[in-house]
């Protein structure tokens, strides 16, 4: 029977098996999630038979193992490994071979995206042509990504995962390098990075133990309780924030221009939909109308993060948007994306999409929450004041 003595013990069990974080050079260098420079790089480099570990192309072969009836290349010619190649996060390739690795960790497909790596490939002469698309826990691609491919070349995309194909791949790389101590002490300190990202269990006896419990007492059969008042406590949460945000929005910048949130008819059914990563339930957003700019927006959204900055209606050209980016380099942290000329990750950077436990910690507190939310309200005003300062 579930009560709080079956939560104490998980919590014991928690406590007993999770190691303490330790030094991770990785983690110190560059956010968790961050796909090109830390996870392009990375797998880029083992892969590579002429990458800086000097073990050829015995890691490559290792990778290749786990997909041996679908992926093979021709490993008595040159081989190359390269990342950002015509935007492709990591190519494979030999004389007549490329393989397209695909990494998505946090972001969202653009528009024929593995369509148009498929026919990058092909226009340069390519036979044999693999697309893998790389996620945490190997989910497919959307439909637009993969909208011109062909259908054979559409069923055949491989879908692999950081929490299985590169999580096994790298303990055994960590294995055949057990001599050379900084390559396994790297390999180590990755493997930890991946069960961050991806919530895994390390430890087999932690496992075996959270298993005995669930099989004790029914609980087995209350399980789905559970799942179901903790996606409700998520949804909570997030209207909670949404909520803060709004109000501090309208507060500071007057009435909203757009609400997909809090001023439509059933928020909760929204922020549901999202929590339960329905399909079309990717983005919530505020936006404000910038006093002094004829089409500029203080704007708020959310996919996996919650990011905030300006939004030009008019794109990257517009005069309102050249002039807004000149006079806010000074922010650091500060991104361009798209129509925005400045953009700023709300701290702490939380995945909504991929809550680890101390995300679910910190946000279980009132003040957190509000602290969360003045932050974006307070970096916003800085930003507005900065644009009156220089007329």
């Amino acid at each position: 029977m579930m009560n709080n003595h079956f939560f104490k013990y998980v919590h014991l069990l928690h406590e007993k098996y999770t190691k303490k974080p330790e030094y991770n050079l990785f983690r110190v260098l560059r956010s968790e999630s961050d796909e090109v420079r830390l996870h392009s790089r990375f797998l880029a480099d083992m892969l590579n038979p002429n990458g800086s570990h000097s073990h050829h192309n015995t890691f490559l072969k290792l990778f290749l193992q786990h997909f041996k009836d679908i992926l093979n290349i021709e490993q008595g010619q040159s081989i190359t490994v390269d990342i950002e190649y015509k935007n492709i996060d990591i190519l494979i390739r030999s004389r007549d071979t490329a393989i397209v690795i695909e990494n998505k960790i946090y972001a969202s497909d653009q528009k024929k995206q593995l369509s148009n790596y498929y026919q990058k490939m092909k226009d340069e002469g390519y036979k044999n042509i693999k697309l893998i698309y790389l996620t945490r826990t190997g989910y497919e691609p959307s439909e637009q990504s993969t909208a011109d491919l062909p259908k054979k070349v559409k069923e055949d995309i491989i879908l692999a995962s950081y929490e299985n194909h590169i999580y096994e791949w790298i303990a055994r790389c960590t294995e055949v390098s057990a001599r050379d101590a900084p390559l396994r002490e790297a390999c180590i300190q990755y493997l930890d990075i991946i069960s961050k990202i991806t919530n895994k269990i390390e430890s087999k006896d932690h496992m075996d133990e959270l298993k005995t419990l669930l099989r004790t007492d029914n609980n087995l059969a209350r399980v789905p309780d559970l799942l179901s008042a903790y996606q409700e406590v998520l949804t909570d949460i997030q209207v909670d924030i949404w909520n803060k945000i709004a109000d501090g929005v309208k507060r500071e910048f007057g009435e909203l221009h757009q609400d997909t949130v809090t001023m439509q008819e059933n928020p909760r059914g929204l922020i549901n939909r999202y929590v339960e990563n329905r399909k079309n339930s990717k983005y919530l957003a505020v936006s404000a109308k910038l006093k002094d700019y004829q089409d500029t927006y203080i704007y708020v959204e959310q996919n996996h993060r919650i990011y905030f900055g300006l939004y030009c209606e008019n794109g990257s050209d517009s005069h309102e948007y050249i002039d807004i980016m000149k006079k806010t380099g000074k922010f650091t942290n500060s991104y361009q994306w798209g129509s925005m000329p400045i953009g700023i990750f709300a701290e702490p950077q939380i995945n909504f999409k991929n809550l680890t436990s101390e995300d679910l910690s910190y946000l279980l507190l009132d003040s957190n929450r509000q602290n969360y939310a003045d932050f974006i309200i307070n970096i916003l005003k800085e930003i507005t004041e900065t644009l009156s300062q220089h007329p």
